[in-house]
């Protein structure tokens, strides 16, 4: 089932980030069908690099309600952002636990249900809106609501700052924990910093966005 909503302000941490939206944008949220998974996955493949996910890969991320994509479209259909996240299985935990203690990093997640922020996209012609928060704060939203204690995503550092979710990220309460992975992009000859960040949902309040 997709749910609409209203692009709106969101209060994301006790210090409230204020963000400038726009009124003709609306949120949609659920599992795509083949035609959106398509436009969706060209909107990311895009910004992250290409090959960065298929079409079938953004069906199977929503199927059984263990993934979802986030579409923000104008009231014309234009596709302005798309966000993914997922919970992750024991596997991706162990080896999530496994990267963190080989940089000494000891993030508390054992015994605990772990969701993954995957990647937040907004086209160049729709930044500056506030569009990348609000689907952050749906992602955060869907992950809580699925039992998770913590979010983990991974932040590929970039020089020009519209490139990279770091700070945006970090405003919202992730907290840097290690470096290690290879960005989409450069793949075995990345030479970009990556950085892992986590935050605990235990204070997120569950908003129109959770399910």
């Amino acid at each position: 089932m997709v749910r609409d909503y209203p692009v709106k302000r969101t209060n994301m941490t006790a210090t409230a980030i204020s963000t400038r939206t726009a009124s003709d944008v609306n949120l949609h949220v659920g599992a795509p069908g083949p035609a959106v998974a398509t436009e969706a996955a060209a909107l990311l493949n895009e910004s992250l690099g290409s090959g960065f996910i298929r079409p079938s890969e953004l069906a199977e991320l929503t199927a059984g309600h263990g993934g979802v994509l986030i579409r923000a479209r104008n009231r014309p259909g234009q596709l302005f952002g798309a966000a993914t996240a997922r919970l992750l299985g024991r596997e991706d935990v162990n080896a999530l636990q496994d990267l963190l203690s080989r940089a000494g990093v000891e993030a508390g997640l054992d015994g605990h249900r772990i969701g993954e922020l995957k990647s937040i996209v907004v086209s160049p012609a729709a930044r500056g809106m506030g569009l990348g928060t609000t689907m952050l704060a749906a992602s955060l939203d869907f992950l809580k609501a699925c039992g998770c204690r913590y979010v983990v995503s991974a932040s590929w550092v970039s020089a020009d700052p519209q490139q990279s979710s770091l700070g945006m990220l970090e405003r919202a309460g992730f907290a840097q924990k290690a470096g290690g992975y290879l960005c989409p992009e450069c793949g075995a000859e990345c030479v970009c910093a990556a950085i892992i960040l986590v935050l605990p949902l235990e204070d997120w309040p569950v908003g129109p966005g959770g399910t």
